[in-house]
């Protein structure tokens, strides 16, 4: 069993979202409507034409300037009475977006085991390579190869049939009841430019702690062995443990001194140091999960600057992102693959890439970046 507590807020999608149609804000309270019910209750044709004309009127593409509240106040409906959840906003009140949902079930919240197992499996993933990047390589210029990161890691797994990760089982966390969710603003940090971009609006778990339980078979050991060159032979749980926590934290302290040597924002490099230490207690897991976890956490980039810090070898990764990248036809400057393109012919080295970092933004200001997390083992 495994306890887990939110060292910065997490944000894990369903790819569902509240529309302004669906909310609205008061004391800084999001409260969640059922409109459907309402307009059922409601059972007038004329004041649901009514709605639906309004509504359109409203309408501007995407966006919609109105509330639920609005809506059924206007056919004298009390939207009090078609509350079904509230939750704390960060939100403004006269905000009119989308709120991107928490992944949920039965209208409960939870924290899927997979993934907290993605992340485990993305840290093996660096463990197998470290020290090895010319295997990377070889995938990379591989011209025949069309998926190089489904390649980099069946190398390094094996086919679906062989995958050892089934070896290793986490259960979702389902009773998150007294976790702290919020409606939440998150923005991208542009590095060069020193500026906040692009909003997004989610409801995100702020605070808390969860369980879960973690059971390791014995084949999961015997293919790390193989894999790595390595000889565990673990004789307990607190053994297993151990070892997941040696390939978490040799990959997540990467990720943070990768990002200590970045051109950040005093509060964000002031996180990371902290975090480092914390890391380097060696008593807990450290891993990121979720949106906003960013390409460093999600790839084997950072991997690479660790094996390459003279940039010697960064030509070759610069190379490829530029042939991956480069335009066919007519140039859009608005499309991202586009922007990526122009992104790898400005940069120098390792560090000038990726240009932006999600973070979390709390009364205008960063706060920090998202979806760290910390894993102890519990009796």
């Amino acid at each position: 069993m495994l306890k887990c507590s939110l060292i910065t807020p997490i944000f894990i999608g369903c790819g569902e979202e509240y529309t302004p149609l669906d909310y609205y804000i008061e004391n800084n309270i999001a409260h969640i409507v059922d409109i459907e019910k309402a307009l059922e209750v409601l059972g007038n044709l004329k004041s649901i034409d009514e709605i639906s004309d309004y509504i359109v009127k409203k309408s501007i593409g995407n966006r919609v300037e109105t509330n639920a509240k609005d809506i059924l106040e206007r056919v004298g409906l009390c939207a009090e009475d078609y509350v079904v959840y509230k939750i704390k906003s960060e939100i403004k009140e006269d905000s009119r977006t989308r709120v991107k949902k928490f992944i949920h079930q039965n209208n409960r919240k939870y924290i899927p085991g997979s993934s907290i197992k993605g992340a485990i499996r993305t840290a093996y993933l660096f463990n197998y390579y470290d020290g090895k990047i010319s295997e990377i390589f070889k995938i990379l210029d591989n011209k025949k190869i069309d998926n190089k990161g489904k390649e980099i890691e069946r190398r390094a797994i094996g086919d679906i049939r062989d995958d050892f990760f089934k070896y290793l089982k986490i259960s979702d966390s389902i009773k998150l009841e007294r976790e702290e969710f919020k409606f939440i603003l998150t923005k991208r940090w542009h590095i060069k430019k020193k500026k906040l971009t692009i909003p997004n609006y989610l409801e995100g778990m702020t605070k808390g702690e969860f369980i879960i339980n973690l059971k390791v078979e014995e084949e999961f050991f015997k293919e790390l062995n193989n894999r790595l060159n390595k000889n565990f032979n673990p004789k307990n749980d607190y053994e297993k443990f151990e070892i997941i926590k040696e390939l978490c934290n040799n990959f997540s302290k990467t990720v943070v001194d990768f990002e200590i040597k970045r051109d950040l924002p005093i509060i964000l490099k002031e996180f990371y140091e902290k975090l480092k230490k914390d890391i380097e207690k060696n008593d807990a897991i450290y891993i990121n999960l979720g949106f906003e976890g960013g390409f460093l956490n999600k790839t084997i980039y950072p991997l690479l600057w660790k094996n390459d810090q003279n940039n010697i070898l960064f030509h070759k990764i610069r190379q490829f992102f530029l042939d991956l990248y480069k335009p066919k036809g007519k140039i859009n400057p608005r499309n991202p693959q586009y922007k990526l393109y122009q992104t790898w012919q400005n940069a120098k080295s390792y560090l000038d890439f990726p240009t932006t970092v999600g973070v979390y933004v709390k009364h205008n200001r960063i706060s920090s970046p998202l979806g760290w997390i910390k894993l102890e083992k519990v009796n």
